[in-house]
């Protein structure tokens, strides 16, 4: 499994954790150990080197490992509310120089891309054990009736007597079909799941007849390649076809790899629309676009690493979606400082380029998946 994404946020991730050593382990004055300048604070002021005794018992290296880890880097709280709330200013002051009290907007993309993943992950588990536990507790607790021709009907009634009726003479429903449905009605799990099974092995043996018939193959067309080139083609399908039929979970583990490498052109696709919306602006350059772009895609899978978290406990959560164009707009006209129409005609193209390219991306993506099953 690839884990080039990982790498990087966790190296990314390290500048999130930056701990900042407020005095020497050696006195002033002592000569560095490195160029033997005097020492005048906890770092050489000639060649950089950290003013420390490293002859250390364990005990206190572990106390300033774990005062490390723990030390936060002051510089994220005051990044991700300006992001939230005031996504032009964050923008535009690092446009303009003003990046010390900030962290740097690669180093937050690709953490927050991260975190993105495994929440999406997690949230995508969560809701398939929440549906295989609400429907077996829904099927134990709710009363066997149901709807027929707009009356409620019960087991044992006249609606459920006319209901096996009208079932019977359906000439569309094999035997097996025709008993399933009845004893659904009637609640009796134990002749349904007879008959379901049988109904399932008649429509096995059928489609496996009719597979068989066909022979499974793919056809390709076209009224433009040759013969040769059709084969070729039709080969090259029909081998990843068969590879995604037989391993379906190695084909969605494969693209679960490859989603994670392509998120990361949607940054540098992203800067090269705003690049056009812009073109004939001279006051911003490539580089304010890609700055931009991470804080804009940053707010965005924010956003989504909460609406998947809380989608878990109600699916209400996605309204929350309406926040990505709000947020969009502040920003852009913050940042760019253009007029609110100015803003709104450039978030409309932008919204069109934006459905193209990510469908394109969305193909790319399946393609690689695809592509790679070949090595099955």
């Amino acid at each position: 499994m690839s884990g080039e994404l990982e790498t990087a946020a966790l190296a990314s991730g390290g500048g999130w954790l930056k701990w900042k050593r407020e005095h020497a382990d050696i006195p002033p004055g002592t000569p560095c150990a490195n160029c033997q300048t005097p020492l005048a604070g906890p770092h050489c002021h000639e060649c950089g080197q950290l003013a420390e005794d490293f002859h250390k018992s364990v005990w206190k290296l572990t106390v300033e490992a774990i005062e490390s880890l723990l030390h936060l880097d002051g510089r994220l709280f005051s990044t991700l509310p300006n992001l939230v709330r005031r996504p032009g200013k964050l923008t535009r002051d690092y446009m303009e120089g003003k990046r010390a009290s900030q962290v740097a907007p690669f180093r937050m993309f690709l953490v927050i891309l991260l975190i993105a993943f495994f929440v999406g992950h997690a949230a995508l588990k969560a809701g398939e054990k929440h549906e295989t536990t609400g429907g077996d507790h829904a099927a134990a607790t709710s009363p066997r009736t149901f709807k027929y021709n707009g009356r409620v009907v019960t087991p044992g009634s006249e609606a459920m007597a006319e209901f096996e009726r009208e079932v019977m003479a359906d000439p569309d429903l094999s035997p097996a079909e025709k008993q399933t449905q009845i004893a659904a009605a009637r609640g009796d799990w134990a002749s349904f799941s007879r008959n379901l099974a049988a109904d399932v092995s008649e429509k096995a043996q059928t489609n496996a007849a009719a597979a068989n018939a066909d022979d499974e193959k793919l056809r390709v067309t076209s009224r433009v390649a040759d013969d040769k080139q059709l084969e070729s083609v039709q080969h090259w399908a029909q081998t990843r076809y068969d590879a995604v039929k037989d391993d379906p979970e190695r084909f969605a583990l494969i693209l679960e790899i490859w989603a994670h490498r392509v998120a990361i052109l949607a940054l540098p696709v992203s800067a090269l629309m705003l690049t056009l919306l812009f073109a004939f602006n001279r006051r911003f350059y490539v580089f304010d676009h890609v700055i931009f772009s991470m804080h804009s895609l940053s707010f965005q899978l924010l956003l989504l690493i909460v609406i998947m978290a809380l989608s878990v406990l109600t699916p209400l959560a996605w309204w929350l979606l309406w926040l990505a164009p709000v947020h969009l707009f502040v920003h852009m006209k913050g940042a760019y400082q253009r007029s609110v129409f100015g803003t709104l005609a450039r978030m409309f193209v932008l919204f069109t380029l934006t459905t193209i390219t990510f469908s394109l991306l969305a193909v790319l993506w399946l393609y690689l998946g695809f592509n790679e099953m070949a090595g099955h």
